[in-house]
């Protein structure tokens, strides 16, 4: 009945210096479920702030400006062609201080006024009106087209970010587990109970974490600047 204990078993663990093992190994699972639970970025989204962002790209982003004014400049064209009516009338005056003749063989004295009507102008006048038209709307489908366009960035732009962001936490807690196993393996290294080849892999398994980590961070900066860009100011001053 002894033999087959649970205390016997535990004491062969220990005598074959397994317990450390089976105790790291348990201690890795229950952090890499802890992890797991953490990995998704999808909780942390935050859409009513991604929308703040939006506006802030349609009110700062210069090329949406751009476009803004180009509505205003054709729709100032508009109103320029609307009040143009008196253009196809052309008023002259001639003055002569003596008597002169004509190519008709009349005579001028004095001041002579002339009233000239293009006719021409007058019937392509509702052709240029309607002209000026289309191209008020041309710029504001063109600024609606360009508007989807910079909500479609901010958006990918935005997801890159929190993409980045919770890589960087993944790999933070990787450097964590990757700490305390190479730790627990110098420990059991310098006292003769682990094997120099293990030791070494823990070490390149630390190192490789730290540079993955520094990657993730450079990613991440350069993630937020490009939404930056979009938005026209730092993500810190969107509230």
């Amino acid at each position: 009945m002894f033999l087959n204990s649970p205390i016997l078993h535990l004491f062969q663990f220990v005598r074959k210096g397994l317990l450390v093992k089976v105790v790291c190994f348990f201690l890795l699972v229950s952090g890499s479920l802890a992890v797991s639970a953490q990995e998704s970025m999808i909780p942390e989204l935050s859409y009513p702030f991604l929308e703040k962002l939006i506006f802030t790209a349609r009110e700062n982003y210069p090329r949406m400006k751009a476009n803004q004014h180009r509505i205003r400049f054709a729709e100032l064209n508009l109103k320029k062609t609307k009040l143009s009516w008196f253009d196809f009338f052309t008023l002259s005056a001639f003055y002569s201080p003596s008597t002169s003749v004509t190519l008709t063989n009349a005579t001028l004295t004095g001041v002579q006024i002339g009233l000239f009507i293009n006719f021409s102008n007058i019937i392509q006048k509702p052709t240029v009106i309607k002209q000026s038209r289309e191209e008020v709307a041309i710029a504001k489908y063109t600024y609606d087209e360009f508007g989807l366009s910079v909500e479609n960035m901010v958006k990918e732009r935005y997801f890159k970010y929190m993409q980045y962001l919770t890589v960087l936490k993944l790999r933070s807690q990787a450097i964590i587990d990757a700490e305390a196993l190479y730790k627990q393996m110098k420990f059991k290294f310098e006292r003769g109970e682990e094997t120099f080849e293990n030791y070494s892999k823990s070490l390149i398994q630390l190192v490789d974490n730290k540079q993955r980590l520094v990657e993730t961070e450079g990613m991440l900066l350069i993630s937020k600047s490009n939404l930056e860009e979009m938005i026209g100011k730092k993500l810190e001053e969107v509230k």
